[in-house]
């Protein structure tokens, strides 16, 4: 398809395939906001997993949210559903942040007219309008990844509104109501959310070998306690409602509280938001924080602080070092856990308590 085919006739109607997981949500957000932005009076839908959608409705960012559950069906039922959900949004043009062959191939048997994505994973037939990649596109922040497909966006319809964007913002700004509301749920729990209060994510919903050792956070948690007399929160999907009591069971001061299977992604995101810091693993609670506008410390071992890290403004990072890592394997295959086991409690406590220092630079 000719680029500028389309000049004068923006589409009215769009899907933008949305991404699968927590953390590469919001570091779509930024490119979301520019294609709301750059198509103001169209119809933006995102198509989505399930889970996703709580997360999205509070971006204000789509007029509809299509679901799916991906435990349900195969990737061949999936497509004929989602085929024939599309057909009936009548939308003009599709817009694939996910770089899935299945994506493009839906949105094809769809009819969508503009299909607009990256030329990945034997694609590009499917692809009618195909982003660049450069030799820089793998290598830059996924922040940046996102953004480029909606430049693209810009150049084909060669609207020349991308140049007045402004520096990327994962934030999801939250209503005083649903901060109080956040408010209240901490005092249901017995949580003073007036005192200071450590909020500590031990999971990981897609990788073990990202988990930071259970004794390590029951010792972190420990020291926090002692020094700064913090309230110990920890989040966490319901499923880690079990590693997140283990990890209570072997503390030695004072006690924490698990809110795992209590807090939903907007309660969350307001006891990010309300704590003086976040400590997670490498996964998506840590661009939860980001999005809650919280400060957020990264532990990071078999992965590195690079295109996926949490991406704002009060991102902190610790990365633990060993002659196997980074292996970005998802379970660790070496005894003992090298990479994250060189990351101690101490040397945790002691970056968190220079980041939670009013004047003290980190």
């Amino acid at each position: 398809m000719r680029v500028g085919e389309y000049a004068g006739s923006t589409p009215s109607r769009i899907v933008v395939r949305g991404v699968n997981w927590v953390g590469d949500t919001i570091m779509s957000l930024p490119a979301a906001r520019a294609l709301r932005r750059m198509f103001p009076a169209a119809h933006l839908a995102f198509w989505v997993p399930a889970n996703l959608e709580p997360l999205l409705r509070l971006t204000k960012i789509p007029d509809e949210i299509i679901v799916f559950n991906k435990r349900e069906g195969g990737a061949f039922e999936r497509t004929l559903s989602m085929k024939q959900r599309l057909k009936r949004g009548h939308f003009d043009m599709a817009v694939l942040f996910q770089n899935a062959f299945e994506s493009a191939f839906t949105a094809w048997l769809a009819g969508i007219k503009l299909r607009v994505g990256y030329p990945t994973d034997l694609r590009g037939a499917f692809l009618n309008a195909k982003a660049p990649l450069n030799r820089s596109t793998p290598w830059q922040h996924e922040v940046y990844y996102y953004l480029e497909i909606v430049k693209y966006v810009d150049n084909f319809f060669r609207l020349d509104r991308f140049r007045h964007y402004k520096k990327p913002n994962c934030l999801i700004k939250l209503t005083a109501s649903q901060l109080q509301s956040a408010r209240d749920f901490l005092i249901t729990q017995g949580i003073d959310p007036d005192r200071s209060i450590v909020c500590l994510c031990p999971g990981s919903v897609n990788s073990d070998a990202k988990r930071w050792p259970a004794d390590y956070f029951a010792g972190l948690a420990d020291l926090l306690i002692g020094e700064t007399g913090s309230q110990i929160v920890f989040l966490g999907v319901p499923e880690e409602e079990d590693l997140i009591d283990s990890i209570m069971g072997m503390m030695k001061v004072g006690s924490g509280f698990n809110l795992a299977a209590r807090s939903d992604m907007v309660s969350s995101l307001g006891i990010m938001n309300l704590s003086a810091l976040v400590i997670s693993n490498d996964t998506g609670s840590a661009h939860l924080a980001v999005a809650a506008g919280g400060r957020i410390l990264t532990i990071f071992g078999p992965t590195t602080a690079g295109a996926t890290a949490p991406f704002g403004r009060h991102t902190f990072i610790i990365q633990g070092k060993a002659q196997c890592a980074p292996c970005n394997d998802h379970d660790c295959r070496i005894q003992g856990h090298p990479c994250m086991r060189s990351v101690t409690p101490e040397l945790v406590a002691r970056k968190a308590l220079k980041i939670m220092a009013p004047s003290a630079e980190v």
